[in-house]
């Protein structure tokens, strides 16, 4: 190889790709990393619902189910008392309406049991059960349509229970599904679903009909099942979900079937695409209480789709979820402050203090690409009075941990030159060869500099040349520079195995 190897450095592109090492050519800026950061796209991508269920039942989907069906609080249950909960405890209530804790004792529910729905003959309280044509707990007719429950409100509870207590349907249906006998799953789920309403039933079917799994592909019957859950009876206050950002996947059935038709409208899968719809169920998404919905309808306002362009709701809705605690909503806002967005839309100023914070905060709830931003802000010294890098490093340590390849190039650039923290070409080989493994292009370069230089571990001129040209493949132009100059310097064997590497013989079917 001709001329010696020396590194060329430009601090400002350093923090933002990382170390460029070049061989004895004329400097050039180095290229920005092929891949784009995640998150910068516009085309509604930043939450991701799939819905898959993990292999084995989940004993607590059909409890749950079974608890909506049972409780006493559902709508459908005529206030049917199905289990103790010490918050519905009689000596609970008595305490509470003793110190004026109940707003009103008459919106205490009575309870009564699935064997004797009219009432109990110990207490004398047998009702209609004796004839009487008028329900001894409302005063009502009994079948006359009220508030309260009726007689037949009270039988038809009563028997919906007995059938819940003993119905297995909703479990053996879920048996079959993971085991992937899906025509008997959809026999057992369509069971379900007759005998009692189960939300999880539907929401199984739509999948079902969607994935054309053991009958034809069908999305409007995949459509028609998912309305089944959307408009089964809903509890404001005691259905909606409550957001936790420690769990920010986690979603009830309605949700689920909302996101899902969001998905079918805005792809078209099945149908004509209708982004308007998509725009639709994403906020039902939302008034259902999953925040990160939000997000994307902040996604839609900055993109146009399903709605305008419009900047003003766009914020809104990203400042609503970034504050119920979803980390999307966070990067996003730093995106735009930092003007860093492909289509950045007018009216939003370019605010690095407010963009260092929102990327800062997301980085904080773990939030990887937002970590590697804040880092890279410090390391620039953008919304900060001077650079930063010691402070830098510490995140830019902490997403490299988490497998970051840009972060893990620009920690590897410190190691190498030895900029506030130790000079350690050992260290640097490293986090660069774990950042070209994941096609990282400045990183492949740089460990082909390491590893014709024999710096931090073995010299290897094969396995030089093998990352420069898949550096150069992925538009690295200092590699395509340095390729040629690194090949004269090949012997015909180490050739042999850099091409043996770039080309892996295939391995023969067992």
């Amino acid at each position: 190889m001709t001329g010696c190897i020396r590194p060329f450095f430009n601090r400002n592109w350093a923090a933002q790709a990382g170390l460029a090492l070049i061989w004895a050519l004329p400097p050039a800026h180095a290229q920005q990393a092929a891949s784009a950061p995640a998150g910068t796209s516009n085309t509604l991508e930043a939450v991701k619902v799939t819905g898959q269920r993990k292999n084995g039942v989940d004993p607590s989907v059909v409890t749950a189910a079974k608890s909506k069906i049972l409780s006493r609080n559902y709508a459908s249950s005529c206030a049917f008392m199905s289990g103790y909960s010490a918050a519905e405890d009689d000596v609970t209530l008595a305490y509470m309406r003793d110190f004026n804790m109940l707003d009103n004792p008459s919106n205490e529910a009575d309870r009564f049991s699935d064997l004797s729905p009219d009432g109990n003959a110990k207490t004398n309280d047998v009702g209609s059960a004796l004839g009487n044509s008028t329900d001894t707990a409302s005063g009502l007719e009994a079948r006359t349509p009220g508030v309260a429950c009726s007689g037949a409100d009270r039988h038809f509870a009563a028997g919906r229970n007995w059938i819940a207590r003993k119905d297995k349907s909703l479990e053996q249906a879920f048996e079959a599904y993971e085991a992937g006998n899906y025509t008997e799953a959809r026999t057992r789920f369509e069971e379900g679903w007759r005998k009692l309403g189960y939300e999880e039933a539907a929401m199984m079917l739509g999948r079902i009909h969607l994935l054309g799994l053991g009958t034809p592909a069908s999305t409007p019957k995949a459509i028609e099942w998912l309305r089944e859950v959307i408009d089964a009876r809903y509890d404001p206050v005691r259905d909606r979900l409550k957001f936790d950002p420690q769990i920010p996947d986690n979603i009830n059935t309605r949700i689920e079937a909302s996101l899902l038709l969001a998905r079918i409208h805005l792809t078209g899968q099945g149908i004509q695409r209708d982004p308007v719809q998509a725009y639709r169920w994403w906020s039902k998404a939302l008034d259902y209480g999953f925040e990160p919905a939000g997000t994307l309808l902040g996604q839609a306002h900055l993109s146009g789709i399903g709605t305008k362009v419009d900047v003003k709701p766009a914020l809104a809705y990203l400042e609503a979820a970034g504050e119920a605690g979803d980390t999307t909503a966070l990067y996003m806002l730093g995106q735009l402050y930092r003007h860093q967005l492909p289509k950045q839309p007018a009216g939003v100023p370019l605010d690095l203090n407010r963009a260092g914070a929102y990327f800062g905060a997301a980085a904080k709830a773990g939030h990887l690409q937002a970590t590697y931003e804040a880092a890279r802000m410090m390391d620039l010294g953008e919304g900060t009075a001077a650079p930063a890098p010691e402070r830098a490093i510490v995140l830019y340590k902490d997403a490299a941990l988490k497998g970051h390849p840009d972060a893990q190039n620009a920690l590897a650039t410190y190691f190498y030159r030895g900029e506030a923290v130790a000079q350690n070409f050992n260290t640097a080989r490293q986090l660069f060869q774990a950042a070209a493994q994941r096609r990282q292009p400045d990183a492949m370069f740089n460990l082909a500099v390491m590893l014709a230089q024999g710096q931090g571990g073995a010299k290897d001129m094969a396995a030089a040349y093998a990352w420069c040209s898949l550096s150069k493949g992925l538009g690295h132009e200092q590699a395509a520079a340095a390729l040629p100059v690194l090949a004269a310097q090949l012997t015909p064997e180490e050739r042999a195995r850099a091409d043996a590497m770039l080309r892996p013989t295939p391995k023969k079917p067992s």
